[in-house]
């Protein structure tokens, strides 16, 4: 709505055309009288009566015969009275401004202020949906726009003008009324914009503006496709249309009549061609731009294009807008997309400017991203893009040097790929083969890697192209990879696996690696390099990224289940066989079907083969052999594979010849005519009532008549093919007829061309011995006309090398077009495990050539950010290369990576590339500040310098660290793995201690480190000149800080590499190969250049074997070679002690875990412990490395392979027996003793019972220490001295009576019993035990007569099989510990007194139970009678013999007085004797 009601505001803008137009002097003289009282605004007729404005009126009409200006009178007087628009056709209301704006003899004012007046009329809504004859009123203001004519002045002015036709449209377009425009008047619009915006005459200003203009129109035109059903509902197409029938018509727009009429003859020229539709096809020779301009046929095609015409082919421009068309549409697409296309075909480049060219591209291009997904559901818009405007972009990309034409080509050519990919793969495929072409400077004919011809020859050996155009040519592919996802793996799927196409993935990917490399910047320029890296790079982070998404169980699971991939496999079979073929069928079709490729070698088998997989056969091979008289039936099986229904029999032949070449012998095509023709009237299954016969006769008299009766009746009829039926015969003469004609129109060698009129005449009665009717001979002879029968291979051999190419793999699949509806990428089909499938098969052909070319790329690399980037990728493909199982490409790239890392090389002599930082010897700097200590040598400086060498030692470990595979890393990985360790620990970088649980269970400390060669205590980073000066006088070697500074940088990149835990934390890392290797690396021989480090370094990898041995306790074989390791370094002459006792820790922990290593356990213990009392002594075994030794020892008798060979080893016992010597050891033995003899049934022997008594006699000694406090004690007792009461030695006495104890329970034990004790074994317990009777600890010794006591008294039960009496177990078990102490038994009387005394008790004890007899007390008597001189043994005989008496006093009183009396007397008998002895001695 407005504020002014559109009435007054029409009437202003007609005063101000009518104003405006009266100041030019051709309007002066027709101002005066009526007429200016009428245009002037007078109101004098205002008022007054109608009739008599009405004869004012007249007499201006009559008079100044004026129609524009008297136009604007009309409008005003009709308007003045009305309050508003309503009923006011809209079309007069704009009429007279039309007519402005559309003549020519109006200056360029005037149309300009009629241009406004239009311009506010639509901002202002004007006429709208409610106004009358809306429609045909916006048709007529752009049909008037378009055809705006007026006087033209200076260039600036005119231009002012159009542009405001331009900005009216442009608003008309994208306003809602620009759907209401037809088809005609928006192709005519289209026409004038874009001759406008192609005229390099006009203002930039004027064309910039057009040039917009037309984007948004073709934006609007073709967004219809979002919502139109697909064109063709049978979902067929036949292609038998030209395409160079629109062409772009001459700026003409705002040029008065004159000036038109002037300009000679191009301009009707160009009018007959755009209304006669040209049959030049745009298909003719583009290998040259002098082939393409040449066209000495054109003048008589045309003559013959007058001939015919139907009605499909009247171009729509010719049509006058009437409002009874239709909205616009699918016409318009297409006659636009042709004009577009007529911009671009290089046989009209000379006739158009590059810039013209360039924005035809990008109009098309436009049309792409808009609606490419649409295209495909259009046949006839599908069909201009495949074939004529494709090839148009692969000549451009073959050809052109420009790079602005070049630039607006490879952007149509990657919106094409990116959208119509699927849709359009051979095209994609040449166009592809022809750039690596370029790119890769190949100007020979090449085969791709697959042997299928890619015909990727130059034009006679054309020079190579510039390097900008090389460049140009990255850059715009290089959307392909960083816009299309997955854009390798999807191509290797459509190609890649196809049996049909090229390895184009493969071949693109192999490209990118050889254009990645520095010195194919030689060739391009610097930035192609780049691009191509960045291809590459993408790849692998796509691949990485799949591999991220599926398990390894997922991925084994669904291993050779993807069918496409088995058929990429016998891809190279499938070619060699399509070789032979093409050779030979003889030897082929055998060939293909012991592969599997034909299923059987019958007709059917063989015809479906060559009618599916036919694009690597040669088409002229298979047409010879179906024509072959001896396989008809092969041509009959062949022909029946054809749907040839509803088709007319041009298309059927056009579909039956993109299978084979026609053969050149007559006989040899009229078999496959002959086969063709009965197939064709089969598969139209003929409905007898829709026949219609059309008599030769009436034909002939209506044509000489000319008139148009039978012909209107006829056209009822047209489209319907079901009223034409010939039989099998007039098909063949139909067939041949059209391939006669074919050629006839379009062999080069043919001058004068068969007309329509001939045509049709020599097939008079012909159709079932009537005629075929005039349309559907016209309609044959059009198509042929304007559409040649592609023969394939027609042109091989000879310079129409492009032509062949494009007709052999293109234009002759094109013909048959079904509507494709699914669209989606193969990728969105495929699930994560099919797609990690796709790209190992891609990686494996390409892996290798991707990690070269990052390694060379990182070799040269001076950017460390590009550095960073290479070895990143180089990391992911290892974990590709991983999870794919590719183990060779693994190894190889952390082997690579292994060389980067400068741990593999060590400094040891000059060469002429080393510094003197090179040779700088190991130096430790202690630093006073912190206490921290930083080694500094030249393997340490040359790691700290090299920031890529730091990357790739943080990186190769982690790698390492990821490994999840036992088998992957190879022997040869390992070993320079091994070596990098070597050289950090000698270097001091690495600590030794990577297995402190290890070292802390052995408890044998940490490892010795190497020593440094030189040792400096800095108290300040920086040195100074003094310092240095000083340091140099004196000799040293100290380093300077910048060394200083690269120490630090190489110490910090090691321990954030985390070395030790990513090798040996990983358990899948810990393999026998591993050990191997450090086994391997173990130097035997000490020289100067190793001296330094010589056994810490045979420690550090000792101690790292068997750890990892103790890892994997399965592998007893690699174990015991460790071992046999151990056991002759061992031998090793001038080895430290500290090393012998680590070499024999390790040992011993290894025949703990291995089986079947007896011998070298028993030389372990004899050989070694027992035997080297210089390394093994008490000093030894009494510190945690040693204890942890017996400990160990002792746990070896708990395991059944060594249990018993130890236990009754007499070495063992002895080890055991010396090891309980050391106090700090005793308890430990103690406690193994007591838990064996209690708890295992084995344990004991009548081999090792002596030997463990013994053990247990000397553990039960220990406790003599005890005596010391005890004297002590006693003397402060007699001094008066207060002392502690508490025994510091307790511990000591405490196991020794625990000892005692445990040795006197031997006889009761249950688990000895199983063991029978032998009478020598009862003598050595008692014997064993009255040992300790005369310990000097007090305690000991009374509780060890205690035991005696109650051992012989308790335990024993008398008499036992072995032991008769009292008197035997006294002389074997007590008297030889009395006979001992003959020598000096003043010195021992606290013994004597002891034992004798527990002979007294025991005699006594077996005297009241009964068992004693004289010999008994007589042998009691002997033993006191030996020491009877000792006063304290003499009281104690004398006791014996009163407690003797006492005893058999009380016994006789429960015997009879006889018994009694008798008794006495052999009981003063038997005492009198050694009563007399002690006497008599003294």
């Amino acid at each position: 709505m407005t504020a002014v009601d559109p009435v007054t505001i029409v009437i202003k803008e007609c005063l101000t055309l009518s104003t405006a137009m009266r100041k030019y002097s051709k309007y002066t003289s027709q101002t005066s009288g009526v007429a200016a009282l009428l245009s002037g605004g007078s109101e004098v007729f205002s008022n007054q009566d109608v009739s008599l404005a009405h004869t004012f009126n007249n007499l201006s009409t009559t008079k100044n015969n004026d129609p524009l200006l008297s136009g604007f009178i009309q409008l005003r007087l009709m308007l003045n009275k009305l309050k508003s628009l309503e009923g006011i056709d809209s079309l007069t209301l704009l009429q007279p401004f039309l007519l402005i704006v559309s003549t020519s003899s109006i200056s360029g004012y005037i149309t300009s202020l009629a241009l406004n007046s239009l311009q506010k009329f639509f901002t202002l809504q004007i006429i709208d949906e409610s106004s009358l004859n809306y429609i045909t009123a916006y048709r007529e203001v752009v049909n008037a726009l378009t055809h705006c004519r007026f006087e033209t002045s200076e260039q600036i002015s005119d231009d002012s003008v159009l542009l405001k036709v331009v900005l009216l449209l442009h608003d008309i377009t994208n306003s809602p009324y620009g759907d209401l425009l037809s088809d005609s008047i928006m192709y005519e619009m289209v026409q004038t914009i874009m001759s406008l915006a192609c005229n390099k005459r006009r203002s930039d200003v004027l064309r910039n503006a057009a040039e917009s203009t037309m984007i948004s129109i073709t934006v609007k035109i073709f967004s219809i496709l979002q919502d139109l059903e697909p064109t063709y509902s049978a979902q067929k197409y036949i292609n038998d249309e030209g395409y160079s029938k629109n062409t772009l018509k001459d700026d003409v727009i705002g040029v008065a009549a004159e000036e038109t009429r002037s300009e000679g003859s191009n301009e009707s020229i160009a009018s007959v061609e755009e209304n006669t539709d040209t049959a030049i096809d745009g298909e003719t020779d583009n290998s040259t731009v002098q082939n393409m301009n040449e066209d000495n046929e054109k003048p008589k095609i045309d003559e013959l294009i007058k001939e015919t015409h139907t009605p499909e082919e009247i171009p729509i421009e010719t049509a006058a807008p009437e409002a009874s068309e239709d909205k616009y549409g699918l016409p318009i697409t297409k006659q636009y997309l042709s004009l577009l296309l007529s911009l671009i075909v290089p046989e009209n480049q000379a006739k158009h400017t590059n810039s013209t060219r360039i924005f035809g591209l990008q109009l098309i291009n436009t049309i792409v991203e808009i609606v490419g997904d649409k295209i495909p559901l259009h046949p006839p818009l599908f069909t201009l893009i495949s074939d004529p405007i494709f090839k148009c972009l692969l000549f451009i990309i073959q050809n052109t040097n420009r790079l602005s034409l070049l630039q607006a080509t490879l952007q149509l050519f990657t919106s094409l790929v990116v959208i119509l990919g699927n849709h359009l793969p051979m095209q994609i495929e040449l166009t592809l083969s022809r750039i690596f072409t370029i790119l890769l400077d190949d100007s020979s004919g090449t085969n791709d890697s697959d042997g299928k011809s890619s015909n990727n020859s130059n034009d006679n050996g054309s020079p190579r192209k510039p390097a900008a155009i090389k460049e140009l040519l990255i850059e715009q592919l290089s959307i392909l990879w960083t816009r299309s996802p997955s854009f390798f793996t999807s191509t290797f799927i459509n190609y890649d696996c196809n049996l049909e196409r090229a390895d184009i993935a493969v071949n693109f990917i192999k490209a990118l690696t050889k254009l990645s490399l520095p010195e194919a910047a030689i060739s391009t320029t610097d930035s192609v390099p780049p691009l191509c890296l960045e291809g590459l790079v993408s790849l692998v982070d796509d691949m990485f990224d799949h591999m991220e998404k599926v398990s390894k169980d997922d991925y084994l699971k669904n291993t050779n289940s993807i069918e496409i991939l088995k058929q990429r496999e016998r891809k190279t079979e499938f070619i060699k066989c399509a070789e032979l073929f093409n050779e030979k069928p003889k030897i082929g079709i055998p060939a293909l079907i012991e592969k599997g490729f034909i299923k059987s070698n019958s007709d059917k088998d063989i015809a479906e083969f060559l009618f599916e997989n036919n694009t690597r056969m040669n088409k002229k091979t298979i047409g010879l052999l179906l024509c072959d008289p001896k396989r008809i039936p092969l041509l009959k099986c062949f022909i029946e594979l054809f749907d040839f229904k509803d088709l007319r029999v041009d298309e059927a032949i056009r579909i039956l010849l993109t299978k084979f070449r026609l053969p050149g012998e007559s006989q040899q095509i009229e078999r496959i005519i002959e086969a063709f023709s009965t197939r064709y009237v089969e598969s139209q299954n003929y409905d007898p009532t829709k026949l219609v016969v059309t008599d030769s006769k009436t034909v002939a008299a209506t044509n000489e008549d000319g008139t148009n009766k039978e012909e209107d009746a006829e056209n009822e009829l047209v489209d319907d093919l079901a009223s034409i039926q010939p039989d099998s015969d007039s098909v063949f003469v139909l067939s041949y007829s059209i391939i006669m004609l074919n050629t006839d129109l379009h062999n080069p060698q043919v001058k004068d061309h068969m007309s329509f009129a001939d045509y049709s005449g020599n097939l008079r009665g012909c159709c079932n011995e009537k005629d075929f009717p005039h349309w559907y001979l016209d309609r044959i002879y059009c198509s042929i006309r304007d559409k040649e029968i592609v023969m394939p291979e027609e042109h091989h051999g000879n310079e129409r090398w492009f032509e062949d190419a494009w007709n052999n793999l293109i234009s002759s699949t094109t013909v048959l077009t079904e509507i494709q509806r699914d669209s989606t990428n193969i990728i969105d089909k495929l699930s994560p495990v099919e797609l990690l499938h796709f790209d190992k098969a891609i990686f494996k052909h390409v892996g290798n050539s991707i990690v070269s070319t990052l390694f060379k790329i990182y070799k040269v690399a001076s950017d460390d950010h590009i550095s960073s980037r290479m070895l990143t990728s180089l990391d992911k493909c290892s974990s590709i290369a991983a999870f794919l199982n590719f183990k060779n490409l693994y190894n190889e790239i952390l082997r690579h990576i292994a060389k980067f890392t400068t741990l593999l090389s060590k400094t040891s002599s000059p060469s002429k590339n080393s510094t003197d930082s090179d040779m700088l010897p190991l130096v430790e700097i202690t630093l006073e500040d912190s206490g921290d200590k930083l080694p500094v040598s030249g393997s340490i400086i040359r790691l700290g310098r090299s920031f890529k060498g730091q990357l790739c030692t943080v990186v190769l470990f982690r790698i390492i660290q990821r490994n999840s595979e036992v088998d992957l890393i190879s022997p040869e990985l390992w070993n320079d793995i091994v070596k990098i360790i070597l050289n950090l620990y000698e270097n001091l970088l690495l600590s030794p201690d990577i297995f402190q649980d290890l070292q802390a269970s052995l408890k044998i400390g940490p490892l010795p480190k190497p020593a440094p060669e030189m040792s400096i205590t800095r108290g300040h980073e920086s040195k100074g000149l003094l310092s240095t000066f000083a340091s140099y006088l004196k000799g040293d070697e100290e380093p300077t800080d910048e060394e200083i500074h690269y120490a630090r940088k190489a110490f910090d990149c090691v321990k954030s590499s985390n070395i030790s835990s990513s090798i040996f934390g990983n358990e899948t890392n810990i393999t026998p190969m591993l050990i191997k290797s450090l086994l391997e690396a173990i130097k035997t021989k000490k020289s100067e250049s190793n001296n330094r480090y010589f056994e810490s370094e045979l420690l550090f990898l000792i101690e790292i074997s068997t750890a990892l041995i103790a890892f994997c306790k399965d592998e007893g074989e690699l174990g015991s070679v460790v071992l046999q390791k151990i056991i002759s370094l061992s031998q090793l002459a001038g080895s430290k002690k500290g090393t012998h006792r680590r070499l024999l820790t390790y040992k011993l922990l290894l025949i703990s875990l291995l089986d079947e290593q007896q011998d070298n356990l028993l030389s372990l213990i004899n050989d070694e412990l027992l035997t080297k009392k210089d390394l093994y002594n008490q000093k030894y075994f009494v510190s945690e490395q040693g204890k942890e030794i017996v400990r160990r020892l002792l746990a070896l008798t708990k395991i059944d392979n060594y249990k018993k060979l130890m236990l009754e080893d007499e070495g063992f016992w002895k080890l055991l027996r010396m090891i309980a010597s050391f106090k700090e050891n005793t308890l430990m033995l103690y406690e193994y003793m007591e838990t064996s003899i209690t708890t295992s049934c084995n344990f004991l022997t009548n081999k090792n019972f002596m030997w463990a008594l013994g053990l247990l006699d000397e553990i039960s000694s220990i406790g003599s220490i005890g005596s010391r406090w005890e004297q002590e004690y006693n003397r402060s007792i007699k001094s008066g001295h207060e002392i502690d009461n508490v025994n510091p030695y307790e511990s000591f006495v405490e196991l020794s009576l625990k000892s005692i104890k445990l040795t006197s329970d031997l006889v009761d034990n249950n688990n000895v019993e199983k063991i029978p004790l032998t009478k020598t074994e009862i003598f050595t317990i008692i014997q064993a035990l009255a040992h300790q009777c005369g310990n000097p600890c007090e305690e000991i010794r009374l509780y060890a007569l205690k035991v005696v006591e109650t051992f012989l008294t308790e335990k024993l039960n008398l008499p036992t099989k072995d032991i008769l009496g009292l008197e035997e177990l006294l002389e074997g078990g007590l008297l030889p510990i009395l006979e001992s102490t003959k020598g000096a038994p003043g010195n021992n009387v606290k013994l004597l007194t002891g034992l004798l005394d527990v002979i007294s008790k025991v005699y006594l004890f077996y005297l009241k139970e009964e068992i004693t007899t004289n010999e008994t007390f007589l042998e009691v008597l002997n033993i006191f009678n030996r020491y009877v001189e000792i006063p304290e043994i003499e009281k104690q005989l004398q006791q014996l013999i009163i407690s003797k008496k006492e005893i058999e006093k009380d016994f006789n009183k429960s015997v009879s007085p006889q018994e009694s009396v008798h008794e006495n007397i052999e009981s003063d008998t038997n005492i009198s004797e050694p009563q007399e002895n002690p006497l008599t001695e003294s």
